[in-house]
């Protein structure tokens, strides 16, 4: 289902919710969004869980691709806070 409401913002940069798009949501007072930016200027309203999933495994491989890899990145890591030695 797609919507497009117009809101118009306040003094404060706040805006109201229409509650045609609150029941669609599923949102109550008092719960948290997040309002993500894109690159070309879009915006994407969702909930920390939508977003959780959203972005589940997107860095999988960055710091190692098995457990060995990442346990030696994780030591190399650490070893460079001690700084230089003395």
């Amino acid at each position: 289902m797609t919507m497009a409401i117009a809101v118009k913002l306040g003094k404060k940069g706040q805006m109201v919710l229409p509650k045609k798009i609150r029941d669609a949501l599923g949102l109550k007072e008092g719960d948290v969004l997040i309002i993500t930016l894109g690159e070309q200027g879009q915006t994407l309203l969702i909930t920390p869980q939508q977003y959780a999933a959203l972005t589940r495994g997107m860095l999988k491989g960055t710091w190692g691709r098995n457990k060995q890899e990442i346990e030696r990145y994780i030591s190399r890591e650490r070893e460079s806070w001690k700084g230089p030695s003395a």
